[in-house]
């Protein structure tokens, strides 16, 4: 039994919370063959004109318009295929869907330009791969109308949910541009081209923690990226990089580029946690992703801020607006998706300096409703599929049924545009510098706005050092002093880290507005990092400088100051950082420039508002945890008071609820700190912080009421589907929900286990059968956040799970998915291969031990999403 809940863990990737946003009057249409309930804008009019799934074609990813009125579509595993809409009313059959005949597929993204379709293939490379990821072009090479040919462009390393994504056509349909998620390598020839100088680094201070439960760990420096090329495939540059994992881009009117980036709902009441977000995707542009705890601050001025954030959620599609028949309101925004909650939501631009910055509304949603792509078709209607992850896919048309459409009202401030331009003018200086780019880059390195800023700085850093140090040498200006610093210190090159601190040293904090005290401080931590400790003098001069700021009342600056003072070794920062863990665990201050919806926004949606009231009720106090995390760094100036304080508030804040990674994440943290403790000592601070264990909650769990019976996926939806799901009750559904031993590994509202995802919301975005079949044949489907990795040793033996991290000679393995804390190390010579385990970590069989009525329960609990007042409940009630 022991064996069978160690290897339980995920069906499916959700996130915790949702967003509900104030909308126009709805209008309810519900899909009765596929339990979709949609709410569709006033004046739009929507169609279901295919089943690919229902037609053994797929669950579609990635669309394409094509030319005279073809549509392109792919299978994420499959096939890629072509279609003319039909008229409205109408549906298409499956004859009227023709898969190409070539040889690849499984494509993230697709693009018709320059007579051909490029083709973004999400595959990996095997050692026997006719092809795979990669950009690809496919051509008519006989001039017969049929696509025959297909050629690779561009190989790529990476894979999966963060491998190769999508393509867009640049404004001036002279190139293509394309978007990739962290997990797929920069290739070479991107390196050698790349508008961010290619010395990109991980640049945290004080060491930081890996994922807890092993996601992402071997993944580095520098994340998701953006290039472009020309049609040909034989011009490459690298153009933005810092992403987790966005899915898409899109150009607006401005001809300014974007992408959505998701988050990962793991470390939500984390202080580093990042919403998904809206980003200006200019060149040279870093975002700031960084696996683990690393991930940059938006306010690092080595990094740019997001245009618009938008909290939880699992990112898709852009679109530009432009080119909809829509009404004139959308022709300056974006659509965005989301696969998670099924909402596709508007992106209103607004220019903001040579920006922009965002207002945002919820367009239309279905529960469930996986969305994956859309286009703008040539008849002007938005059309979409849903799917992914082999779920079931559909394809649609929304159609603007409303009044007659006004023109669009595209005036614009001339100081943004003028502003724009200068961001233009500058950005094109990184590729080639000149003493005129140098002069005008000098002159804007104290721009007020950020972008400006930044666009100068790149030209600096694109340049040798020696062009423009008498200008640094000369200047008595702070921000431009400063932010020549920042451009120096990540240029490695330790000879000048004593003419950085002679001309940073002078500058004090008082005089500084926040953002450039922010800027000043993380001058000093680049140069830490990137150019050494410097020497005791220096290193002195520095604390005896900033030691009058700390504490300070701003969060932000008194973080950066912490870092800064616990890297020097300053006298008292010990004592320091506990009396700031103390303070702000009983603020319970949640960290800056994270979004939590507040009470009066969870009050909009019935469904999720009391889910995300009651997770903002005990999330975790981020702030603290921020300085409990320093304080496993501190090796000196501890105390038995001080060291009871800080381990017994592990005992405390182990109470509240966060993302699935927090309690594993906690324990790394208390496991480091603990090393710095005398031996004498360990068991006595092990005690009194409540050491975590995963395993506690097993013999705690409810049996089976059986008896059970060996089911089929028919024979459990029969089951469930029995006088419509009716009969079910709440605390039998949480009962079997338990005795299935679902919880040791899933989340619902806030309690259970982390190995898998949070079930809260599956049904908004899985149907019925969907969930049954995860349940049934869990190895069909196994997402790469839960996917553990096979090792074939040299002595024949072979081990999988998750890698927790890895370094020169050797990986650590967490091959129990159910107790994140215990690992295993492997010498990488004694690896032989490694690759995805084809084998999930949860086994089939969960339900053979329920009985029929339980597993109705069952699955009447997970649609309620663990709420006793859902409505299937209460409509249970009201007909007995």
């Amino acid at each position: 039994m022991k064996n069978l809940f160690l290897r339980f863990i995920a069906i499916l990737t959700l996130v915790v919370i949702t967003y509900a946003c104030k909308t126009e009057t709805k209008k309810e249409a519900t899909d009765q063959a596929s339990e979709i309930k949609f709410n569709i804008p006033d004046g739009f009019s929507l169609e279901e004109i295919y089943h690919p799934s229902a037609n053994e074609q797929g669950s579609w990813v990635a669309l394409a318009q094509g030319p005279n009125g073809t549509i392109y579509s792919c299978d994420q595993y499959g096939k890629i295929y072509s279609f003319t809409p039909p008229k409205k009313g109408e549906q298409l059959s499956k004859k009227d869907v023709t898969p190409l005949d070539i040889e690849i597929g499984q494509a993230h993204g697709l693009l018709w330009a320059f007579n051909g379709l490029y083709v973004s293939v999400n595959k990996r490379w095997e050692d026997d791969s006719e092809y795979g990821s990669g950009i690809y072009k496919i051509e008519d090479t006989n001039g017969d109308g049929v696509l025959d040919q297909s050629k690779m462009l561009l190989k790529l390393q990476g894979d999966g949910e963060h491998g190769p994504h999508s393509l867009v056509l640049s404004p001036d349909r002279n190139e293509i541009y394309f978007i990739a998620g962290n997990h797929t390598l920069v290739p070479d020839v991107l390196k050698n081209n790349s508008r961010l100088p290619n010395n990109w680094n991980e640049d945290n201070l004080i060491p930081t923690y890996l994922d807890a439960r092993g996601h992402a760990n071997d993944i580095k420096a520098p994340g998701g990226w953006v290039a472009k090329f020309n049609p040909e495939g034989t011009e490459w540059e690298l153009l933005s990089a810092g992403y987790r994992n966005p899915f898409d881009i899109a150009f607006n009117n401005d001809g300014e580029l974007f992408t959505y980036d998701s988050d990962m709902e793991w470390d939500i009441g984390m202080p580093w946690y990042r919403p998904t977000r809206i980003c200006h995707v200019v060149p040279g542009s870093e975002y700031g992703w960084r696996t683990g705890s690393g991930k940059w601050p938006a306010y690092y001025p080595d990094n740019l801020p997001a245009v618009h954030n938008l909290e939880q959620g699992s990112p898709t599609a852009v679109l530009s607006a432009a080119s909809l028949n829509f009404p004139s309101k959308f022709k300056n925004g974006l659509l965005v998706m989301d696969w998670s909650f099924g909402t596709v939501y508007f992106i209103d631009l607004v220019p903001k300096a040579s920006s922009y910055e965002a207002n945002r509304e919820q367009f239309f949603s279905g529960t469930p409703l996986p969305l994956t792509d859309m286009i703008s078709g040539s008849d002007g209607n938005l059309y979409f599929a849903t799917g992914g992850r082999n779920l079931d896919s559909h394809f649609y048309r929304l159609t603007y049924t409303g009044d007659a459409i006004s023109e669009a009202d595209i005036t614009e401030n001339a100081e943004n545009k003028k502003l724009r331009d200068l961001r233009h003018t500058l950005e094109s200086f990184q590729k080639s510098t000149t003493e005129k780019g140098l002069s005008l880059a000098w002159e804007n390195l104290a721009h007020e706005d950020r972008f400006i800023r930044y666009a100068a700085r790149m030209v600096l850093e694109h340049a040798n050092f020696d062009a423009w140090k008498d200008r640094f040498t000369s200047e008595t200006d702070p921000t431009k002093l400063i932010n020549a610093s920042i451009a120096i210190a990540r240029k490695d090159d330790p000879q000048h880290q004593q003419l950085i601190y002679e001309k940073l040293n002078p500058i004090q904090l008082e005089t500084l507005t926040k953002e450039n005290q922010l800027a000043l401080l993380r001058a000093y931590s680049l140069s830490f990092i990137r150019m050494g400790k410097p020497a005791n003098a220096m290193g002195n001069a520095i604390v005896k400088k900033l030691n009058n700021y700390f504490p300070n009342a701003n969060n932000s600056v008194n973080k950066e100051l912490s870092q800064i003072l616990l890297y020097l070794e300053a006298d008292g920062i010990t004592e320091g950082l506990v009396n700031q863990l103390i303070k702000h665990t009983e603020e319970k201050t949640v960290s800056e420039g994270v979004e939590l919806l507040d009470e009066e926004t969870t009050l909009r949606s019935e469904q999720y508002g009391e889910i995300i009231r009651e997770i903002i009720a005990q999330m975790p106090p981020s702030e603290a945890i921020y300085y409990g995390m320093l304080l496993s760094n501190a090796e000196k100036g501890w105390t038995k008071d001080l060291r009871e304080t800080y381990f017994s508030w592990f005992y405390d804040v182990l109470g509240s609820k966060g993302g699935m990674s927090f309690k594993a994440y906690m324990e790394n943290v208390r496991q480091r700190a603990m090393s710095h403790v005398p031996e004498s000592e360990k068991d006595y601070f092990k005690e009194i912080s409540g050491e975590y264990s995963p395993t506690d909650a097993v013999a705690d769990l409810p049996q089976p009421m059986g008896p059970g019976g060996t089911y089929t996926a028919g024979d459990i939806q029969d089951i469930v589907w029995s006088e419509e799901m009716k009969g079910g009750e709440f605390e039998a559904g949480k009962r079997a929900f338990e005795a299935a031993m679902c919880v040791l590994c899933h989340r619902i509202r806030g309690e259970g286990g982390a190995a898998g995802p949070d079930l809260t919301q599956a049904f908004t975005k899985f149907g019925t059968y969907d969930l049954i079949h995860a349940v049934v044949s869990p190895n069909d489907e196994i997402s790469d956040q839960y996917a553990h990795t096979l090792l074939e040793l040299s002595d024949g033996k072979n081990l999988a799970g998750r890698i927790k991290s890895e370094n020169g000679d050797e990986v650590v393995l967490m091959p129990n998915p159910y107790n994140e804390t215990y690992s295993v190390s492997i010498k990488k010579d004694e690896i032989v291969q490694r690759g995805p385990s084809p084998i999930s970590p949860m086994p089939g069989g969960l339900l053979n031990r329920l009985n029929p009525q339980e597993i109705k329960d069952l699955f009447k609990y997970l649609q309620s999403g663990g709420d006793k007042n859902h409505e299937s409940y209460n409509e249970t009630e009201s007909e007995d």
